[in-house]
């Protein structure tokens, strides 16, 4: 802590010293999920600035939690946690359990980030189910804030070997387009909604029909999923 930290020997003290930083857990879980890349953990976060996560990332590595490696290839440079960073996965998964719950009544309008919304659903993907053809997802949300960060339309890109999430129109032929409240789409997200009811009441969903049958399944949206942080071996 810039601060020097709480100096107390107390185990929380200590793990909250490297871990409660403002922007911290966020970076620990984009890390969680998989992300390596600076640019991709910072989509997963978009209102740190690039100076600030570089400043966390450099300072969890000096704490041992986070390492800098080459690419393979030799191109770039790629983030991963260490044994010690990997160890606070199920703390971190406890703390969005609690928030699952608990945090619920504090979720507000201005917390609608359409891109955050848009990377966790391109997370959720269960690309084992998606046909061996690309399938193109229009969003069309309304309801969110206006912040540096939020936007409107969002395209994504499913295809078997990859997930892209889009914000400008990738030009290919959209599938199906899902056009409603983006608050409806984050209580399906967060389990407080069930896709099918979401679908009678503000969500609508229009083209395909093969596609816009079975897009739920795709996108885990069709059951509660719940806050689980997979396990990814980042320390390997």
């Amino acid at each position: 802590m810039a601060d020097g930290g709480y100096r107390q020997f107390c185990p929380i003290a200590k793990g909250a010293e490297i871990v409660a930083t403002r922007w911290t857990p966020l970076i620990l879980r984009e890390l969680m999920f998989g992300e390596r890349s600076f640019n991709d953990i910072q989509r997963g976060v978009p209102l740190i600035s690039r100076a600030l996560l570089a400043e966390r990332l450099r300072q969890l590595a000096h704490d041992g939690i986070v390492e800098k490696r080459a690419r393979r290839g030799g191109k770039g440079h790629e983030w991963r946690l260490t044994p010690s960073g990997d160890a606070l996965r199920e703390v971190l998964a406890a703390l969005g359990r609690w928030g699952l719950i608990y945090g619920r009544d504090r979720v507000t309008p201005d917390d609608h980030d359409s891109t955050v919304l848009m990377w966790a659903l391109r997370r959720r993907v269960d690309r084992s189910l998606l046909p061996d053809r690309r399938v193109v997802l229009r969003f069309d949300l309304s309801g969110v804030p206006r912040c540096r960060t939020g936007l409107r339309l969002h395209w994504l890109v499913l295809e078997p070997d990859n997930v892209e999430v889009c914000y400008k129109d990738p030009g290919h032929p959209v599938d199906v387009i899902v056009t409603g409240e983006i608050s409806a789409l984050i209580a399906v997200y967060l389990g407080h909604a069930s896709w099918s009811q979401a679908t009678r009441r503000s969500l609508t969903v229009r083209g395909d029909r093969e596609v816009a049958r079975h897009m739920a399944a795709w996108l885990q949206l069709d059951k509660r999923v719940g806050y689980e942080l997979p396990i990814v071996p980042s320390a390997a």
